[in-house]
């Protein structure tokens, strides 16, 4: 008897331990593929250093939130595991309100100046972040925060003054939640994650992932609240930092780095991605374990949503009998139902992204920009207009060289959250274009030595829907080919003969960060060699120094912008076709604080971008497509001018005769003369120049008998340049005339396309000191 209670004994201990093991297992057993707080562990300590402005009122890290009770920045993060520290630093940084709103050159600014860059022992990494009063992008538009990376520093920015002018009418109670929303939405950007990691709860609020845009609408002017906001962060999230690798997670210039990815969609898409019943308390995870462990079926189920979600049941609830017999009869009744068809899903949005550059070999250090267009050929508006810069994350640009299987992605040395899509919409048909600057990013010079490379851009227009990709270009780079070029090459270069990452952080800055004195010989080679394609490039860089000053983080003061020096540099500032529109966009940031003269003048009669790379077709400055016109294409050959010259004479003007002639056999449909010029002279008169040149052929077409209705004539001045080098052959090449006609319904060839030269006699070289101004000598 006492063998058997011994052995009744011994299993009842040893089922008590199973159980007790089992649910020891369930309540604390951690999991890299949890994905609510209550299986989260601790994998990391995470330092913020937290820097304000003075006049900008620290926000709360603590607040009151509705149902979820007080939540703080730390409970937040620590739902994922991961631990923080505030450690507020310097909270009362010089700042004078006449130096208006910061952007990322100001940013760096402050980080550079207030940062402590040591990492507190115990910690896993550290992290910057700044109150600011007002944030603006490069553009000018408002934002709620930016990300910065410069130089190993870390950090993100936002503008709690913002959230309070935003919302402060409508929503005076909630202001402290958003603006701690605002700060965690940033933060999480700097741990990588995605606007399109957020996902609706089944109360139908958007995680912190989501932008406040998303939860929020306007009247009026004014802005409300469409939902009470959610602090909490996804299961993606919560999976994200409890299983992924720290290099994925932490900031630092040793690991993955900021990886934002946004879309025109991104509110639906995170509203499509709907979590049901997640486990809150771990009482909850465990009753879901055993439930998984034992296949015992919950009276209630959440069914995965999303293909980020994960399946989480909900405890059984009581019930007596009678109801869940009902439950069950009904169940029966579903199975046996039809199926029915799945609901049709929306036609993905289609949009026509096309990319533009210049087929000539710029020069090795050469600030490249490309031209983005996109045209909405979609059902739905889409919030991407003047949103193409890699910075709001929609857009990608991938480059690699000639020779290489695999794309790098462009990455931004910054990222910017915008306030609102109100003004970005883009209308089904409407069409949008920016020009962006793709010669640096955060690894350093895109395109660093000579060769060819190919250049795509990307658009993610919704999380369910493929990428839109654009054919590539490609981009030829060349080294230096006389003196001249050579020494404009030498200042951006290090000691050991390489593109400098330094000076390549100054140029996409506009010369707006580091000391004085690192603008020094970019100010030289302007001086000295101006009328080099480099240097005269160089121009903008110095009209962004001038028209908005470095602000001097120790005393928070920008000095006045100097319009003198900004309305000389200005004039000679359309090398090419990039950064002629790249000055145009600078001018219209700032043309609330420059003469309407100067502006005036200063557009080289550009009315717009697009301007800069299609021509212009009157001196009003009015836009025609030329080169963007996928009806045009070239025809004949190209006809050549001498030095500020708009005649044919000899036996160039025979020679281009003959061409007309051909050309009225073939019978276009169409025909568009766009006029060209060399790098000397003043870009209104090249611009005049060139037109000229184009209508002394158009004069000579209708001559020969084509309709003058039929012909239309533009001019690229300088902004298109066959060669960008100082050679007097480069020069005598871009002083030209080109023909582009729609082909369709034309008949016969067209002539040999061999170049038509002119006869010009013999001038004196151009000093290379600077460049003639506004008198008459042009190419």
């Amino acid at each position: 008897m006492s063998d058997r209670l011994q052995k009744i004994s011994w299993l009842a201990a040893l089922l008590g331990s199973t159980v007790a093991a089992v649910l020891g297992w369930a309540l604390f057993w951690p999991e890299t593929s949890c994905a609510q707080p209550a299986c989260a562990r601790q994998r990391f300590s995470l330092a913020i250093e937290l820097d304000a402005l003075r006049q900008v009122p620290a926000i709360e890290f603590t607040v009151a939130a509705g149902d979820e009770g007080t939540v703080s920045l730390q409970s937040i993060l620590a739902s994922g595991g991961i631990d923080v520290s505030l450690q507020p630093d310097q909270l009362d940084l010089p700042y004078i309100a006449a130096s208006g709103a910061l952007d990322r050159a100001d940013l760096y600014q402050f980080a550079s100046a207030w940062r402590d860059n040591s990492i507190p022992e115990g910690m896993d990494a550290k992290i910057y972040a700044l109150l600011a009063a007002e944030l603006i992008s490069d553009t000018g538009e408002p934002l709620f925060g930016i990300m910065f990376d410069d130089m190993d520093r870390e950090g993100f920015a936002v503008a709690p003054a913002t959230t309070a002018a935003k919302f402060g009418d409508r929503e005076p109670g909630s202001i402290a939640i958003l603006q701690l929303r605002t700060f965690v939405h940033e933060l999480l950007h700097a741990l990588n994650r995605r606007h399109l990691d957020a996902a609706q709860m089944q109360d139908g609020r958007l995680t912190l992932e989501a932008p406040t845009r998303c939860i929020s609408g306007q009247y009026r002017g004014e802005w409300f609240l469409q939902e009470p906001p959610l602090l909490a962060i996804s299961p993606d999230t919560i999976r994200f930092f409890q299983s992924a690798p720290r290099k994925e997670i932490l900031p630092g210039r040793q690991n993955a780095g900021f990886r934002k990815r946004g879309s025109p969609t991104e509110c639906e898409d995170a509203r499509a991605n709907i979590v049901r019943d997640p486990a809150g308390t771990r009482w909850q995870l465990a009753a879901w374990r055993l439930r998984q462990a034992f296949s015992i079926q919950a009276a209630r189920a959440a069914d995965e949503v999303g293909p980020d979600a994960q399946r989480i049941d909900a405890p059984a609830t009581d019930q007596d009998g009678e109801e869940a017999a009902a439950a069950a009869a009904q169940r029966e009744e579903s199975d046996a139902s039809p199926q029915q068809e799945p609901p049709l899903e929306p036609a993905p949005p289609a949009v026509d992204l096309r990319i533009q550059a210049l087929p000539a070999a710029y020069p090795l250090g050469y600030p490249i920009a490309l031209r983005l267009m996109a045209r909405n050929d979609g059902p739905e508006p889409l919030a991407i207009k003047n949103r193409l810069m890699p910075s709001y994350g929609m857009v990608h640009i991938e480059y690699r060289a000639a020779t290489d299987a695999d794309w790098r992605n462009l990455q931004p040395l910054a990222w910017f959250e915008p306030a609102s899509d109100e003004e970005a919409m883009l209308d089904p048909g409407a069409s949008t274009e920016q020009t962006v600057p793709i010669y640096f990013g955060d690894e350093g010079w895109a395109f660093t030595r000579a060769g060819e490379y190919q250049v795509r851009a990307t658009l993610h227009t919704g999380k369910e829907v493929p990428d839109v990709v654009s054919q590539p270009v490609t981009i030829t780079i060349e080294t230096p080919r006389t003196a001249a070029d050579e020494a404009a090459l030498q200042p951006l270069l290090n000691e050991q003969g390489e593109l400098d990452d330094g000076v390549g952080r100054l140029l996409i800055f506009g010369g707006r960060i580091g000391a004085d004195q690192t603008i020094a010989p970019l100010e030289d080679v302007v001086q000295e060699h101006g009328d080099t394609a480099l240097g005269s490039a160089l121009r903008l860089t110095l009209i962004s120094q001038r028209l908005r000053r470095p602000i001097d983080p120790l005393t928070g003061i920008r000095p006045p912008p100097d319009l003198g020096a900004a309305r000389d540099l200005l004039q000679d500032t359309c090398t090419d076709s990039g950064i002629a529109a790249l000055k145009y966009q600078l001018l219209m940031r700032h043309s609330d604080s420059i003469p309407d003269a100067m502006s005036r003048s200063a557009h080289s009669g550009l009315e717009s971008g697009a301007a800069a790379w299609d021509g212009t077709s009157t001196p009003r400055g009015d836009t025609m497509p030329t080169y963007s016109d996928s009806a045009l294409n070239p025809w004949g050959p190209t006809i050549h001018f001498c030095f500020n010259d708009a005649d044919l004479r000899g036996d160039a003007r025979q020679r281009a005769l003959r061409a007309a002639r051909a050309l009225r056999r073939a019978g276009p449909q169409r025909v568009v003369i766009v006029g060209h010029g060399d790098f000397e002279g003043a870009c209104r008169h090249n611009d005049a120049l060139g037109l000229r040149r184009a209508a002394t052929l158009r004069q000579m077409l209708i001559d020969q008998g084509i309709p003058g209705r039929r012909i239309q004539i533009a001019s690229l001045g300088e902004r298109r340049p066959l060669d960008f080098s100082s050679t007097v052959d480069a020069r005598d090449l871009n002083r030209r005339v080109e023909i582009l006609v729609e082909m369709d319904g034309m008949s016969g060839d067209a002539p040999e396309a061999q170049p038509i030269k002119s006869h010009c006699v013999a001038r004196p070289a151009a000093s290379a000191s600077s460049r003639p101004q506004d008198d008459e000598h042009g190419r």
